[in-house]
């Protein structure tokens, strides 16, 4: 009560000081105060104005703060609801597709993407939240159902690194659904299908999937991943080889969760 009483007295003085500087200033008496005014009057005026928030008919009540501290964690919480819907739906999704068998697959959680800027860049890798310690291994396919994304290029203890199938530095056997086979080679955005003999027949819209190559280890690429399809073909006649652009089913941009296919060491 005492503090509110003393606020009370020195802003009614602050009003009556006011009102007289703005008579004065009327007949233009003030002028050559007018700087030592301004610089006497802002700390005293940042002192009224704390004052002023710390009383406690200003101050925000407890009832306030509880019910923003409510509407945060409400928030939160529904943020934890809409991911574990996206991963139970792609989990599910993952399990109900045949191939590759859904016990040899890890979920991983995508939680970065070095260089990669929406609606400029495409995905060339991602960072996964499985590492060594969940027996995650260099060399390891990932995918999102039967759709090859990529390998397992680096693991630290808790991460992985994924290069992903349209990455500049992937390259990797495969075969058309006419069983014509080639070398799928990643630009940075999308894919080539080369090093195809000129006298194959092949044609837009043909699948191509992977050829295989695990190793006597079981690391590798499994047999019949779909990597894509063929959007267009470059046929040269007085080449050896003809190529085409292989385009992947799968929006990197919008994957959240992918899946790493384990070793059965």
């Amino acid at each position: 009560m005492r503090q509110r009483e003393r606020f009370l007295f020195v802003f009614f003085i602050f009003i009556l000081i006011s009102i007289v500087i703005f008579l004065l200033s009327l007949g233009g008496n003030l002028k050559f105060a007018s700087s030592i005014l301004e610089k006497l009057a802002s700390p005293i005026g940042g002192t009224i104005f704390t004052v002023f928030h710390r009383l406690p008919f200003i101050s925000e009540s407890e009832q306030t703060k509880k019910l923003k501290d409510k509407n945060l964690n409400l928030a939160v919480l529904l943020l934890e609801i809409e991911k574990l819907k996206k991963e139970n739906s792609a989990l599910r999704d993952q399990f109900q597709t045949p191939k590759p068998k859904s016990d040899n697959l890890m979920p991983a959680n995508i939680i970065g993407s070095h260089g990669f800027i929406p609606g400029i860049t495409t995905p060339s890798n991602f960072i996964l939240d499985k590492g060594e310690l969940d027996f995650a291994k260099v060399g390891e396919a990932v995918v999102y159902k039967n759709n090859l994304i990529g390998k397992v290029a680096k693991t630290s203890s808790r991460l992985s690194r994924v290069e992903i199938i349209v990455n500049s530095s992937s390259s990797f056997t495969a075969k058309t659904q006419g069983d014509v086979l080639g070398v799928i080679k990643g630009d940075g955005k999308a894919m080539t299908f080369s090093n195809v003999l000129l006298s194959e027949n092949i044609k837009v819209g043909d699948l191509v999937t992977t050829k295989g190559d695990i190793t006597i280890e079981g690391i590798g690429y499994p047999q019949d991943l779909i990597i894509g399809k063929i959007i267009s073909i470059d046929k040269n006649p007085s080449s050896l080889f003809q190529k085409a652009r292989v385009e992947s089913f799968v929006n990197f941009n919008k994957l959240f969760m992918v899946f790493i296919i384990m070793t059965n060491e």
